[in-house]
């Protein structure tokens, strides 16, 4: 939002007529030729306040006038060229005269982009080119060409794209990678800085002559003409860097024509159009490929050559002073401003909108008739604008309007010199002044206002809030003023400066050399943040002694990566966080907003949703912390489309976006707006010239009460940083509250935190019941995951969009049609779409429905399409076309048709109007056999209907029930409702003739039906037939009772067998009587059993010789908890092992954890199996003591060596160490016996000596040595043996020796036989081997004494060994 201050420029004569104005491209330098009778012509330099520049020395030619200017793009040199020929320069404050090859009068001066050529052409038609690029300009070509140069354009470098910040914003969007960099040249100092140096350049040009020539000026300076214009051209320029654009008058119209360059200068019409124009002082380039054209008196045409497009300015609703003349206008690339001037003073400002369209922001108006307009700057920067009246000559500096705002009054500038006042009871007031205001501050009763000379202090009226009176006036060099607590901060490169109200100066905040020059200063409260161009943030504390810095600056290029320069910072009114935005290393924006805790010297940055990837979509331009409130704070974001305000919480050091807090965003942001101030509950702007607050929705029905307004923003703070389940606490103890509005808000944002728990809190908070109770259901429910759950939430609302995302997420399409067929013309939607994915039953339902609605408005065809795609053409479709009168087109329609049930539906149609022969037609194509039976049946067609029969079940059926009807044919009725599956039908047939042998077929035939065939049975005393059937039906207790009943003893027992343990005992005990009585004693025995009677069962059993299965046995065993039962389990263990069930005998016992008892049975049986693996399982040691013993004597353990692994276990076990080392001695002189293997018998004699160490029985000693001795003498034999194998024949014979002497008449594992056997074996040449073979005869031929029995487990040691 900005003002237009004009100053008018003020010369040293009068009577000055101004004919040229050129500002200077990048410096705010305005060179005006003017005229006067006493002086000729001269020319004059101001600057951007008005005054002329000092120390220059104008030239004055007192028969000439000035014809033509240029400025250097970027050095500060003038070219001016004189009617005389005469061509002079400013260089540096100083003036020269150029020795130029011109006689007649300048028309033309021009330097290329860069400034290093420069181009000057006369009347005579004479062209020279000069070098220009340092220095004083030298001459590089002259050329004669006859024809007068009217207009030069040079050729662009590089794209230089579109300056607008909306234009870069939406080049930025359409993909321009260029755009956003050049966003860097709208933010403080960036762009002057970017623009230092030396420029590119292009010294290659057009240029046209008055006969409609035009000529491409090459870098060398050869001429060439590339094209003739069958007119005069009145304008030429470059757009977009490769079109060139011209303008020729021709049969009173004006043509534009866009041409496509080439690299050679070549030119390609691309795009022409022809309109009506007055002069070409009338046309303008105005930015993203458009040209205004003045057309009328006040009208205003602009063209966009790239589409075509065409605008009319003035709008309808543009006020403009009816009569006026537009007489020219002016673009301007930095503010994408189109100025206008009148030929009665006034100006008119258009600017752009995010829609591309044109849109008066602005209107002032001066004394006299503007003959010019053209734009400048201030260092790039600010706008400026020259205004030319001819005998007077103004500038107009663009400039933010200047505001104040407290909740009790706000200001707003209307003018230069006037300041509008409100307070909140709508009183107005202004304080007008007498300097132009630049600078302003409000705080309190003091109002602070600078022109950038000086300061007048203004305060307010003790009586009345909106009077104010100057107190003081001071000067001051400053453009910034602060006000806090009587204390005035100000900027005065490079430092920043405080003074009192009262006009004393406090001291200054120096900046240093390596910090740079302040280029932004912002403040809340009494806190500032200073940013410098060398990217350092400083936080200073106003107080009324002036600046303190409660911590030290801090540089960015440190903080943040890839940083280039600060564009907004900001702090918040506890002096904490700083939130600020960027700009980039290659000085494009930075779309991120980074906090900065100067408390903990952190620094975090946050993206929005819409900017995440490049091309990014906004960027900040505006920060603003709430004044109160330290958490909350205000960001304008610019983007291509619109520019909008994001509220953010700030928790723990991160940004949290506060979403939905203006619902109508639209209404406030469509227009030009600036953010100015935060004031919880209100976000305030200035639009139009006017403060407007805006209400954040939570507020819009709450109490203006400071608790109901801090507990509400506690409430968003919750909600923002995402802790809902304290939002609802909060929420809960808003007072005053009545609205939903909070509800909604945090329902809303349990949606996009997808938490459908505290969702479901908010609909019942809001008075939605049924929403609360449909998410009740959702949640509760099995078919619904938390994805579904969120879609219910967001559907009770409103958000229907984001409930049909869910639900695709879920992959549900069942709920997407359902939501789709709920909205308004949601059934076409369906209809229309694709079925891919979708659930094909709830689109059929749409697709009828959609018909059923045709249908009532009379669309017919329509209505019969869709029933056909939703499968319901019966009863639909022939009730609408019988209801319309349509029967023959029905009956045409049935004939075309395969559709079953509408041949069905026309067959029962026919029938009913008496169209026998029709309907059975029809029935035949329906191929419905038991419809044509049944109709044949009526019209006495037997024989066809017996032929029909055999081919379908509903044949036979409709054929039995006809012959139901006839007496002699009962019997085939109830066999063709049996083969046809009725036996229900048949069962009633039958018993209705009281043929029970039918009756009892029929139930024979099905299992279902049996139980209704037993029961009509049972009723006709048809007894045994009855039980049979009860037993094919599964009912067999029904079948006992009934056979219980009559005495059938046979029935009782397969109905005893059928029901096992299922018996009722009462009827059990009177089964088992009647049983015994028959001799059926198993059976009586296992019925006392199923009735508790376990002694009285066991009694039969003794008594009897009736067997004993093992399924009687499981019967006769008490279950636990019955009484006696390990009396009963003992008893019945005796009568199994006496039957000789010596398994079942012992898990008896074992039952009643008789261990011992059950393996003493088990060792009856004498499976060694079966011993082992109960000894295994079980824990009692005598039990596996005797397992132990019994497999020792009496199982083949030595050739099994699993049973040999469980003696050594269970002995182990019962830690019988004597029995343990006696086996081990027992399994040694089995290794030795057997299989002649001394090394394990030597392995198992340690085992039994070691097993002999664990006992404390005294008469193991003797055992032990025994044990040793046998090892040793074991041990000799290995010995001797190793001894002859390893060929010491001699030693070994000795040794061998030795070893008979020690065994002389000893028993052992080692025997002398053993020993001569080794000898003669292994020393076949020895002397002595004769004499060991003799002692080997002699000792095998001694009687052998019978070997003693090992089949005692109580043998020693020695007895063993």
């Amino acid at each position: 939002m900005t003002l237009y201050i004009d100053s008018k420029l003020n010369f040293t004569d009068s009577n000055v007529v101004s004919t040229l104005g050129s500002w200077h491209p990048s410096l705010p330098l305005l060179a005006l030729g003017s005229y006067n009778q006493e002086k000729g012509g001269f020319v004059t330099i101001f600057q951007e306040n008005g005054l002329a520049l000092e120390g220059c020395e104008w030239p004055i030619l007192l028969s000439n006038q000035v014809t033509a200017m240029a400025w250097h793009p970027t050095r500060k040199l003038l070219v001016v060229g004189w009617d005389g020929g005469e061509l002079y320069i400013w260089l540096e404050y100083s003036w020269a005269r150029l020795e130029a090859p011109h006689n007649a009068a300048l028309t033309t001066v021009a330097f290329s982009l860069g400034g290093g050529r420069l181009l000057a052409a006369d009347a005579a038609g004479s062209l020279s080119g000069w070098q220009s690029a340092s220095g004083a300009p030298l001459t590089s070509f002259h050329h004669q060409l006859g024809d007068v140069i009217t207009h030069v354009t040079f050729c662009p470098v590089r794209p230089t794209g579109e300056t607008s910040i909306r234009g870069l914003a939406r080049a930025a969007v359409a993909g321009d990678e260029n755009a956003l960099d050049a966003l860097a040249a709208w933010r403080p100092r960036t762009t002057a800085r970017m623009r230092e140096g030396s420029q590119p350049d292009n010294h290659a040009c057009y240029a046209a002559q008055d006969n409609g020539a035009i000529l491409y000026i090459d870098h060398a300076g050869s001429c060439s003409e590339v094209l003739n214009a069958p007119g005069n051209i009145i304008f030429m320029g470059m757009i977009s860097n490769v079109y060139l654009l011209m303008a020729w008058e021709n049969g009173g119209a004006l043509s534009l024509t866009r041409f496509i360059t080439s690299d050679d200068g070549n030119i390609t019409t691309d795009t022409h159009v022809r309109m009506a124009a007055r002069n070409g002082q009338a046309i303008v380039l105005t930015g993203n490929y458009c040209v205004a054209v003045i057309t009328g008196d006040n009208l205003i045409r602009v063209w966009d050559s790239e589409n075509g497009d065409n605008d009319v300015l003035p709008n309808e609703n543009d006020e403009v002073v009816a009569g006026d003349i537009f007489t020219s206008i002016s673009y301007c690339n930095l503010s994408d401003t189109l100025c206008c001037g009148t030929s009665q003073g006034n100006l008119y400002f258009w600017r752009r909108d995010h829609r591309n369209h044109w849109k008066l922001i602005s209107s002032t108006s001066i004394k006299g008739t503007v003959k010019e307009v053209s734009w400048g700057s201030e260092g790039l920067m600010n706008p400026l604008l020259h205004v030319n009246c001819i005998t007077s000559v103004f500038i107009l500096r663009e400039q933010p309007v200047c505001w104040g705002y407290t909740p009790n009054i706000w200001m707003v500038q209307k003018s230069a010199y006037e300041i509008a006042i409100t307070n909140k009871m709508e009183l107005t007031s202004s304080i007008k002044t007498q300097i132009t205001v630049r600078a302003f501050a409000f705080k309190d009763q003091y109002v602070a206002l600078g022109d950038g000379k000086e300061v007048q202090v203004w305060m307010c009226s003790k009586d009345n809030d909106i009077k104010f009176s100057l107190v003081r006036t001071f000067p001051w060099k400053t453009d910034v003023l602060i006000l806090n607590n009587d204390v005035l901060v100000g900027v005065v490169n490079p430092h920043i400066e405080c003074y009192s109200v009262t006009g004393n100066n406090l001291g200054i905040l120096p900046s240093t050399e390596g910090e740079g020059e302040p280029i932004g200063v912002t403040y809340t409260g009494k806190y500032i943040v200073i940013a410098t161009m060398d990217g350092t943030l400083k936080l200073a504390e106003i107080t009324k002694k002036g600046l303190r810095m409660p911590y030290p600056p801090k540089n960015c290029y440190q903080m943040i990566e890839d940083f280039g320069e600060v564009m907004r910072a900001s702090v918040n009114c506890s002096g904490r966080y700083i939130c600020l935005s960027i700009a980039n290393a290659g000085l494009a924006p930075d779309p991120r907003l980074y906090l900065w805790d100067a408390a903990n010297d952190v620094i975090t940055n946050t993206v929005l949703s819409d900017s995440q990837a490049p091309p990014y979509q906004s960027v900040p331009i505006a920060i603003v912390w709430d004044g109160i409130d330290q958490r909350i704070v205000a960001v304008h974001m610019r983007s291509a489309d619109l520019d909008r305000v994001h509220l953010f919480f700030c928790h723990e050091g991160s940004l949290y976006e506060y979403k939905n807090w203006c619902p109508n965003s639209e209404e406030y942001f469509m227009s030009d707006f600036m953010l100015c101030s935060l004031y919880t509950p209100h976000v305030v702007i200035l639009s139009q010239q006017s403060i407007k607050k805006i209400l954040m929705h939570e507020f819009e029905e709450s109490t203006s009460e400071a608790t109901n307004l801090k507990q509400t923003l506690d409430f968003l703070y919750c909600m923002t940083a995402g802790n809902l389940e304290k939002a609802v606490v909060v929420g809960t103890n808003i007072t005053g509250s009545r609205s939903s509005v909070i509800w909604d808000s945090l329902a809303k944002e349990c949606v996009a935190r997808r938490r459908p728990d505290v969702g479901a809190v908010c609909l019942s908070k809001m008075g939605n019941i049924k929403g609360a109770l449909m998410m009740r259901k959702a949640m509760n429910g099995n078919d619904m995951d938390e994805t579904c759950q969120i879609g219910v939430l967001a559907i009770n609302l409103g958000m229907l969009e984001e409930a049909e995302k869910f639900f695709r997420e879920a992959e549900r399409p069942d709920l997407i049609t359902r939501l789709l067929s709920a909205k308004e013309g949601g059934l076409q939607e369906i209809t229309n779409g694709s079925d891919e994915g979708e659930n094909i039953l709830l689109i059929k339902s749409a697709q009828h429905k959609l018909a059923k609605i045709m249908w009532a408005n009379g669309e017919t065809g329509a209505a019969l399409k869709l029933f056909e795609s939703a499968g319901t053409l019966v009863p639909h479709v022939p009730r609408m076309l019988i209801a319309q009168g349509q029967a023959s087109v029905l009956a045409q329609y049935v004939a075309n048709s395969n559709d079953t049930n509408l041949i069905m539906w026309w067959s029962h149609y026919q029938e009913s109007i008496g169209e026998l022969d029709g309907a059975l037609e029809a029935y035949a194509r329906a191929n419905d056999f038991g419809e044509q039976t049944r109709l044949l049946c009526h019209m006495h067609r037997i024989e066809e209907a017996e032929k029909l029969c055999n081919k379908h079940p509903a044949a036979m059926y409709q054929m039995a029930r006809y012959l139901e009807m006839q007496p002699d044919q009962i019997e085939t009725a109830v066999k063709l409702y049996i083969k046809s599956g009725a036996v229900a039908s048949a069962i009633r047939v039958a018993a209705e003739a009281s043929a029970w042998h039918l009756v009892w077929r029929a139930g024979s035939a099905s299992t279902t039906h049996a139980l209704h065939a037993a029961t009509i049975l049972e009723t006709a005393e048809q007894t045994e037939q009855a039980i049979a059937l009860y037993q094919k039906a599964g009912k067999p207790h029904m079948a006992l009772k009934l056979a219980l009943g009559c005495g059938d003893t046979s029935a009782m027992l397969a109905a005893v067998e059928s029901l096992g343990e299922r018996v009722e005992p009462s009827l059990a005990r009177k089964l088992a009587a009647h049983l015994r009585r028959a001799d059926h004693h198993s059976h009586a025995a296992a019925l006392l059993a199923t009735a508790g009677e376990y002694e009285e069962a066991l009694d039969i059993v003794e008594q009897s010789s009736a067997p004993l299965t093992e399924e009687l046995a499981e019967r006769l065993a008490a279950p636990a908890g019955a009484v006696g039962r390990d009396a009963l389990l003992r008893r019945l263990a005796d009568v199994l092992g006496a039957r000789g069930l010596y398994h079942h005998a012992a898990k008896r016992l074992a039952s009643t954890g008789d261990k011992a008892g059950a393996m003493r049975w088990l060792m009856r049986s004498g499976d060694a199996d079966r011993i082992a693996t109960f000894a295994a399982a079980t824990r009692d040691r005598a039990a596996q003591l005797m397992a132990a013993d019994y497999l020792r004597r009496h199982a083949a353990w030595r050739a099994r060596a699993d049973l040999t692994r469980h003696i050594l276990h269970f002995y182990t076990r019962a830690k019988a160490h004597g029995k343990l080392a006696a086996f081990y001695a027992e399994c040694a002189k089995m290794e030795v016996d057997e299989f002649g293997n001394f090394e394990k018998a030597l392995e198992a004699l340690k085992e039994a000596t070691r097993c002999l160490s664990k006992t404390s029985d005294p008469e193991t000693g003797s055992q032990i040595m025994a044990l040793q001795e046998q090892s040793t003498l074991v041990k000799k034999y290995l010995d001797l043996k190793k001894l002859l194998e390893s060929g010491e024949t001699n030693d070994g014979v000795a040794s061998g020796q030795q070893l008979l002497r020690a065994l002389s008449g000893r028993p052992g594992l080692v025997t002398e036989e053993k020993v001569l056997k080794l000898l003669v074996e292994l020393t076949p040449s020895h002397p002595d081997n004769p004499t060991f073979e003799k002692q080997l005869q002699k000792l095998t031929q001694q009687p052998q004494e019978d070997a003693q029995s090992v089949d005692s487990t109580d043998q020693s040691i020695e007895e063993v060994i």
